[in-house]
């Protein structure tokens, strides 16, 4: 495991949106796992206004999302991360919904999706690059604390954080819950050949550091990156605040 802090969070994201750009570069029929959020979401947008001044070619590149929603029986309107997903990145980089992986929203048995989904990922190789939001409870997609480490991409009802999302930015009624999504799982996540867990701001630097330093619990799902054999966590002084002065020069943690 690596860490990189950076001393702000705009430097923090740029560092970001260039190694998604440099993985597809370099692997120009990889696949990287996204997710959506407040510090992922910028980077997706980034990476677009670079692609609109200097086009690279991802023809043949894979997205793997991390979790989407199901939408809710006898919903009228789809409720699915995919349209964020294609104004943040997709529009722009021309990745269809055959490139631009996710879970089917509209799926009437998520059980079934969330096996389908885990099987199209083994299907495009797995994930190269796996950039990484991470909760301030240390939560990665909807794996909240107690997920197994042997868990693979499964639906589950959605913390009461993301039901707020749901309810405030998606305009879903709450009588419409309870809410329900798929999620890749913890030992999916850790098949990604490369992780890369960004996180920024004062909220998050409790669960980065139990993440780096604590044990290696369920309890703290992101805990389990202290097993991946090649982690870099990107993270600004703020989110970092914990792990100041506990970070070898070259990187690594002083454990």
């Amino acid at each position: 495991m690596k860490i990189r802090i950076f001393d702000s969070r705009e430097e923090c994201l740029v560092a970001g949106a260039w190694a998604f750009i440099r993985y597809a570069l370099n692997n120009p029929e990889g696949t990287i796992g996204l997710c959506t959020g407040s510090t992922t979401g910028p980077i997706h947008e980034m990476v677009a206004d670079i692609y609109r001044k200097y086009p690279f070619d991802v023809s043949r590149l894979h997205t793997v999302n991390a979790d989407e929603f199901l939408t809710p029986k006898g919903s009228p309107v789809t409720l699915t991360m995919r349209t964020t997903m294609k104004k943040d990145l997709f529009d722009a980089l021309g990745i269809d919904e055959e490139r631009g992986m996710l879970p089917d929203s509209t799926a009437e048995d998520g059980d079934a999706e969330a096996l389908k989904y885990e099987e199209r990922i083994k299907a495009v190789g797995g994930v190269g690059l796996q950039m990484l939001g991470v909760g301030p409870d240390a939560h990665l997609g909807f794996c909240l604390a107690g997920t197994s480490f042997d868990s693979v991409c499964h639906k589950r009802a959605v913390s009461p954080a993301i039901e707020e999302i749901i309810v405030n930015k998606y305009k879903f009624d709450r009588s419409m819950g309870p809410f329900y999504g798929i999620t890749m799982g913890l030992k999916t996540f850790m098949q990604g050949k490369e992780m890369l867990p960004i996180v920024c701001g004062a909220s998050k630097a409790e669960a980065a550091e139990k993440a780096i330093f604590g044990p290696v619990t369920e309890e703290v799902p992101a805990s389990i990156l202290q097993l991946h054999p090649n982690c870099t966590w990107y993270m600004d002084r703020e989110a970092a605040a914990g792990i100041i002065g506990r970070v070898n020069p070259d990187g690594t943690p002083m454990k």
